[in-house]
């Protein structure tokens, strides 16, 4: 694979390109023009009310999606930031190809508040719950007499039971945000490059998932694009580049999602009472001696000023805040010096790892994560809820499936069926229509099984819950 370059990296090229006027680029780039699309479109506000870790807590203090992501992009902007200074001050590249400081720094920002806009309500347990609706349907259900796997190809199918919301988030800015045309949100390609964390189809993870575990690629660990979005996503990686491969800033992205939501949880699940000073203090002790001392400073430094406190002064609280805050600002510089460390690697397209596994910190981060697995993760009440999520989404499923199956083909309609049909979000249904306009109602089945994904998907977690009960009666 031919190296890659900054200025191609960074592509400013929308899908299709359009031309801006030139008085217009005194006022604000391109990628700044992305940032005020993302922020004022319905997709992003969304992410206020769809679960982080707790689903539908009625505390202010734990994180949603949206915090989540503004939390992932301040990471991802400090590690940008070091990561160009380092390639400037090393003299990795020439003159001509050095990064845009700036520029990439506005890409990460973009991308970052972008990259959970496709997950599904109940955090990723949503997306488990649909893919098993598809594994266990698409060869019972049948149309015109057949199973409806028999309609799709082996990629389609694919597509389905490894469904994702990071193929959703591409699939929403292309073609679901109505901006002021037909194209999505019409976003550059860099931004969209960024979010896809796995250049890898349904069909391609599908060989993938035959080798032994050992061997298998990271990238392709689960699918980054949907069939429906091949031709875009085969324009996006050619201005930007990265053809065969992950464009390098996806690497930071994903180091910055990894570094926000394993210091955040932690703080969460904390604040809940879920694990105490000294259970962290055990952890911190096998794997992080420089790490255990600021723990144990931190303690002390609250403990002295704990008179002169207001009441309800945590002291240790306050030494778990302090010790996740300061050593999640370390482990941003050694995310940046592992980039720097595979940086030919990363730009030939060969890189194929996590920047947190390659980085000093890496062990401590595994425990942390361990921890926050058995402190946090798979407590009854978070148990409880997933579970309830999954019958929540499984019986909106099976309704508003059962409807589009038979919808816009030569099958009768119920009434039932038609109602829920009206139920459907129109910026989907004008979406499936464009796109589908010139195909037969045989080879539409497949959109028709995506538009019921987009409806889904799109709900947050409180009106996913209130449509339920809703159309149960309760």
């Amino acid at each position: 694979m031919k190296r890659l370059y900054w200025d191609q990296i960074t592509s400013e090229t929308r899908i299709p390109p359009m031309k801006r006027d030139q008085d217009y680029r005194g006022y604000r780039s391109e990628i700044e023009s992305d940032y005020l699309r993302i922020i004022r479109s319905a997709s992003f506000r969304r992410l206020q009310d769809k679960t982080q870790v707790f689903p539908l807590d009625h505390s202010d203090f734990v994180r949603t999606r949206l915090t989540h992501s503004l939390e992932v992009a301040s990471i991802a902007k400090l590690i940008a930031k070091q990561v160009c200074e380092k390639i400037n001050s090393l003299g990795l590249e020439t003159a001509e190809n050095l990064p845009d400081t700036l520029k990439v720094m506005e890409i990460l920002n973009c991308a970052s508040l972008l990259h959970d806009i496709g997950n599904p309500p109940f955090g990723h347990f949503g997306e488990t719950a649909i893919r098993n609706w598809f594994v266990k349907n698409l060869d019972e259900k049948c149309f015109h007499g057949k199973p409806l796997s028999a309609y799709l190809s082996d990629a389609q199918k694919y597509d389905l039971y490894y469904y994702e919301g990071n193929a959703q988030a591409l699939r929403i800015v292309l073609k679901l945000h109505r901006h002021v045309s037909s194209f999505g949100m019409h976003l550059t390609s860099s931004v969209m490059d960024t979010i896809i964390k796995y250049p890898c189809s349904g069909l391609e993870k599908s060989k993938e998932d035959e080798k032994p575990k050992a061997k298998r690629c990271l990238l392709k660990k689960k699918i980054g694009y949907f069939q429906s979005e091949l031709p875009e996503y085969q324009k996006i990686k050619e201005n930007t580049g990265c053809d065969k491969c992950r464009n390098p800033l996806a690497f930071i992205l994903e180091a910055a999602d990894d570094l926000a939501y394993t210091f955040a949880d932690l703080e969460d699940g904390y604040k809940k009472g879920l694990y105490s000073y000294d259970e962290l203090h055990d952890l911190v002790a096998k794997e992080d001696e420089r790490g255990l001392q600021l723990l144990e400073e931190g303690l002390s430094d609250a403990m002295r000023v704990k008179d002169q406190k207001e009441k309800g002064f945590d002291p240790y609280q306050q030494a778990v805040f302090e010790w996740l805050s300061r050593k999640q600002l370390f482990c941003i510089t050694k995310v940046c010096n592992a980039f720097i460390d595979h940086y030919q690697e990363i730009m030939d397209g060969t890189f194929a790892q996590e920047l947190l596994a390659c980085s000093s910190e890496a062990a401590l981060i595994k425990a942390l994560k361990i921890f926050s697995y058995e402190k946090i993760y798979v407590i009854a009440p978070i148990l409880k809820l997933e579970l309830m999520g999954n019958e929540i989404l499984t019986f909106l499923m099976d309704r508003f499936m059962d409807a589009l199956i038979v919808y816009d083909s030569d099958e009768a309609m119920s009434e039932i069926q038609e109602k829920y049909i009206d139920l459907l979000s129109r910026n989907y249904l004008d979406a499936y229509h464009r796109t589908t306009k010139d195909k037969n109602p045989e080879e539409r089945l497949y959109d028709r099984l995506l538009l019921g994904c987009d409806f889904i998907a799109g709900m947050t977690d409180s009106y996913a819950q209130r449509l339920y009960r809703e159309l149960k009666g309760i």
